[in-house]
């Protein structure tokens, strides 16, 4: 029997339109599927939008759901190049008189030597403080041990530099062609009467030059002090205070002074006051998030009249109970929150018709910065009961967390998108074996008629042949 290798080829006939076709009916519940997939997909790309902006609207709600969040003060100086101030966290509103008769110096011991100099011995590198108590007039505070056999000057000063004391080392040259040109000089990397340096060991470095009870230190000829180690002298409010350095922090509660110039005589004022715009900030970007997640939930529950399309979302549950949830925790009454501010109208945040949050800024501004008042707990809540900010950020956990409403959401489609996978995969196995059978029976079928063809064909020839 003839056979032919392709659908048609035998008989004449369209078999491959009509296999086509026949598939196509066979297919259709794998498209109705991945359609259904398709959908989905969708819901679960709205799931992360959702999901996304929650977690934002938690960030924001978490930076004034604490006390701290609203102690916010901005620090200032009547002269900038004596003195500036920043405020933190514990700081007061208050005004200080500051005076500087002295500024913190870092100790630095510099050795001259010929070119060519190579050391020998071990240097006993120290750092401390003069006391003349101490048999030797130093109290040292930490020591190390670097070994300079055989180092060149360039040698002995990565050495001291990769020792990792707390000093460090570098060359200078004076130009000239004879003599000591070269300058090892060693700084302490930080100022102050308490970090001073002392050198023992190696001839050329010695530097011991402190009086004690066991009477005054020695050094090398060869060795100078070039700077010398001095604590920063000051005054806040007539007190007079020393520090080791120019950045002070333990003056005044919550406020770091930087001290730059000595004073001529005139006290700088330094002082200290509330921060509305920081708070309004942190306050207006909880309103941003807020809004942000509401037009979100609005947009992926909406009907499009002019497209005839509804949003991926349009009817869930999950999105009508992350908005109520939400609403709650933002309209609801804050009891026993102090100066009258109970609700967030109270400073001006209203809620509008589409749901979102509206900021009348000057009366927002008043609030924050009334004296006789305090918004914080409206936010971070009072006895037990907690304020919008907690509450939003709560809510959002719930939703967020394993077990939450957006996660296990989440988790649900994406079981009906795996589960869907599973049966597109069986159905495209079955597909493939009608497709099979189609294929082999049209081939059968094929062969049948071409060679029904062949012998007419024949026989039509005999019988003219006969005429």
């Amino acid at each position: 029997m003839a056979s032919f290798s392709s659908l048609g080829i035998g008989s004449g006939l369209d078999l491959n339109t009509l296999l086509t076709g026949l598939m196509n009916v066979e297919k259709r519940p794998i498209t109705i599927l991945q359609n259904q997939q398709s959908g989905l997909r969708s819901q679960l790309s709205a799931m992360g939008q959702i999901k996304s902006a929650v977690s934002s609207l938690q960030t924001a709600s978490d930076a004034l759901k604490s006390s701290a969040s609203f102690a916010a003060y901005t620090a200032t100086s009547t002269d900038s190049s004596v003195v500036t101030a920043s405020a933190t966290t514990g700081a007061v509103a208050g005004s200080y008189k500051v005076e500087v008769t002295q500024l913190s110096q870092a100790q630095k011991v510099m050795a001259a030597f010929a070119s060519g100099t190579s050391f020998t011995g071990t240097l006993k590198l120290e750092l401390g403080k003069a006391d003349a108590t101490a048999a030797d007039g130093f109290a040292e505070s930490k020591s190390v041990d670097i070994d300079l056999t055989g180092k060149s000057l360039a040698g002995a000063r990565d050495a001291i530099n990769a020792a990792g004391l707390g000093v460090t080392a570098t060359i200078i040259n004076d130009g000239t062609s004879t003599g000591t040109p070269y300058r090892l000089v060693v700084t302490s990397q930080n100022g102050g009467t308490g970090n001073q340096i002392r050198m023992s060991g190696v001839s050329g470095l010695n530097y011991t030059d402190y009086a004690g009870t066991g009477g005054p230190g020695t050094k090398d000829a060869n060795v100078t002090q070039s700077v010398a180690a001095q604590d920063a002298q000051f005054s806040v409010d007539g007190v007079a205070m020393s520090r080791s350095g120019n950045s002070v922090t333990d003056a005044i509660d919550g406020v770091t002074l930087n001290l730059a110039k000595q004073t001529t005589g005139t006290p700088v004022t330094v002082t200290i006051a509330k921060d509305p715009t920081s708070v309004a900030s942190k306050i207006n970007t909880f309103v941003k998030a807020y809004n942000d997640l509401n037009k979100v939930l609005h947009d992926l529950t909406a009907y499009n009249a002019d497209t005839k399309t509804a949003g991926a979302l349009s009817g869930d549950y999950s999105v009508r109970s992350i908005q109520q949830q939400m609403r709650t925790a933002t309209v609801n009454t804050v009891s026993g929150a102090p100066g009258g501010y109970s609700r967030l109208g109270d400073i001006g945040i209203s809620l509008q018709a589409d749901g979102s949050l509206a900021v009348d800024s000057t009366k927002l501004n008043a609030a924050i910065s009334d004296p006789a008042k305090d918004i914080s707990q409206l936010f971070t809540g009072v006895s037990g009961t907690d304020g919008v900010a907690t509450r939003i950020s709560k809510t959002a956990k719930a939703l967020l967390d394993t077990g939450g409403l957006v996660t296990s959401r989440t988790d649900g489609i994406n079981k009906s998108i795996s589960a869907l996978d599973d049966r597109i995969s069986a159905l495209q196995d079955r597909v493939t074996a009608i497709e099979d059978r189609y294929r082999k029976q049209f081939t059968t079928l094929d062969t049948t008629i071409g060679q029904m063809n062949v012998t007419s064909a024949y026989l039509q020839q005999q019988l003219a042949r006969l005429k």
